[in-house]
């Protein structure tokens, strides 16, 4: 029997407009001070690109965000964020190079 909807543990794209979600952009931002926390990098925020999400024990956010490096090159990377809002709980899960950004 085939579902209509995607099973728990599928990652799925977000609504539409979710990157200008300001929610959205708060979190993809923590995904980017974290990493630079973590790594002593000096990435800058530009904008989320695109927002997927996967149900697990809360959620996981999948994030495409565009940074800027010390140097000025912009770069675009994968994010995902573990969320479990009931218990204010947030922590980044991986953070990968997915290529560079187009020049502006």
């Amino acid at each position: 029997m085939a579902s209509r909807v995607g099973m728990v543990g599928d990652v799925r794209d977000a609504p539409a407009g979710r990157e200008n979600d300001l929610g959205a952009i708060e979190l993809a931002r923590f995904a980017v001070t974290e990493h630079n926390t973590k790594t002593n990098a000096m990435l800058e925020f530009e904008r989320l690109v695109k927002v997927r999400q996967q149900v697990v024990a809360g959620t996981m956010h999948h994030f495409t965000v565009e940074v800027r490096e010390a140097g000025g090159a912009k770069k675009m990377y994968e994010a995902k964020v573990w969320e479990k809002l009931w218990e204010n709980f947030k922590q980044l899960q991986s953070f990968e190079p997915v290529g560079d950004a187009a020049a502006a």
